[in-house]
């Protein structure tokens, strides 16, 4: 942290954690105030959630069919147009270098369509764990299961064609969230646990596959743990280091491709300005949790205004999807890409993990494949359910 001037650092950052902790509880509770949902209804959701088998309307099937078949004639033609396979190969089968695989993610991982890189992020995700379930649910025939596990495979190369360990990964993880959240919300510790070293498992591979200089287990799981809970602190303390010492707050300039757009000229993202400032290396990145970039726009109104909205939104989300839809094929899959855009939260912009994470697109989704059934708590009835007609 030698590149920039002394400032207290690290009590800024230790009280805007305390702050951030604060406020997403009080989000919590405001969500829950402003939705008139009180905690003897949460738990009647989770028990019926609980009890009750996932619920799916007469022509969620047939609509899962076609979305599969449209989704992976997309992912095709761009596979295909973009050359993508070997690419992928190379990627996880050469010996390259660390640095090596790094130059080549920037210059080919991905598409140069950015709206197709979107889809990957969450809307085509989303669109697999809805045909997953349904094929758990046995709820197809023979010829739309092979085409919905031909959709799913697709974009478990759609998420490999980024170049990127985290993205494949993660999508296996989510499927195995929704193979439980087909079950039950609750989180048991031998549950959590199986998660945890599946994790590990999962992640470590990616990692010796990926990097070839890491010679057995240990090396790994060193990786590992650097990459997961070293490297976001140190990411954490550069922008607070750097922000306001050298590089002045900016208002909100840098927050919106729209303003940058307005003003005429690019403005250079703050991640690349932390780690130049840090590295004296243009091109270095330094992401971090969400409340550095909350940090880097609006100070300390910054910190506290994002985490209470993060806090709030969240909780919505989770009332609209399991408190008053209930169990459904839609409302699983909402929840398994939330639990991805909390993790793009955890380790970037809250505007990034919106659009990206597809935290913003989770009710419109639900919304466009949801049963004819919704599953509303009745009030004065001490949140027992009831199933009313949505349309």
């Amino acid at each position: 942290m030698s590149a920039a001037p002394y400032n207290d650092a690290i009590g800024a950052l230790d009280l805007s954690l305390a702050i951030s902790i604060i406020c997403i509880t009080f989000g919590i509770g405001l969500a829950d105030f402003a939705s008139g949902i009180s905690h003897q209804q949460i738990q009647a959701a989770l028990h019926s959630w609980r009890t009750r088998p996932v619920r799916i309307s007469k022509g969620v099937g047939q609509r899962v069919e076609v979305i599969s078949i449209i989704g992976l004639l997309i992912i095709l033609a761009v596979v295909v147009l973009e050359n993508n396979i070997p690419k992928i190969i190379v990627y996880f089968i050469s010996d390259a270098s660390e640095v090596a695989k790094i130059a080549m993610r920037r210059e080919s991982g991905g598409s140069r369509f950015y709206l197709f890189n979107l889809l990957v992020s969450n809307v085509l995700p989303f669109c697999a764990f809805c045909c997953f379930i349904v094929i758990r649910q046995r709820s197809m025939k023979l010829r739309a299961i092979a085409i919905a596990w031909a959709f799913i495979i697709a974009v478990v190369v759609a998420k490999a064609s980024t170049l990127s360990k985290a993205p494949l990964a993660i999508f296996i993880l989510q499927l195995l969230v929704v193979e439980h959240l087909r079950k039950s919300l609750d989180l048991p510790l031998g549950m959590a646990i199986r998660f945890i070293l599946f994790g590990v498992l999962l992640f470590g591979a990616m990692v010796l596959i990926a990097i070839r200089e890491l010679h057995g287990v240990g090396d790994a799981l060193e990786f590992l743990f650097y990459r997961i809970f070293m490297i976001p602190n140190e990411s954490l303390l550069e922008y607070y280091t750097a922000i306001p010492s050298v590089i002045p707050y900016s208002w909100g300039s840098k927050s919106s491709w729209l303003i940058s757009f307005l003003a005429g000229e690019p403005n250079e993202p703050t991640y690349l300005l932390v780690g130049a400032v840090h590295r004296g290396v243009e091109g270095s990145t330094s992401t971090a949790l969400f409340i550095a970039d909350a940090w880097a726009d609006f100070s300390w109104i910054g910190v506290l205004l994002f985490s209470l909205f993060a806090g709030f939104f969240i909780r919505l989300l989770d009332i609209e999807l399991f408190v008053k839809r209930g169990k459904t094929v839609a409302t699983i899959a909402g929840l398994a890409l939330g639990h991805y855009g909390i993790f793009v939260m955890l380790s970037t912009a809250l505007q990034t993990a919106m659009m990206t994470g597809g935290l913003i697109l989770i009710i419109p989704l639900v919304v466009a494949l949801s049963s004819s059934l919704k599953w509303v708590p009745d009030n004065n009835n001490g949140g027992r359910e009831q199933l009313v007609t949505t349309g």
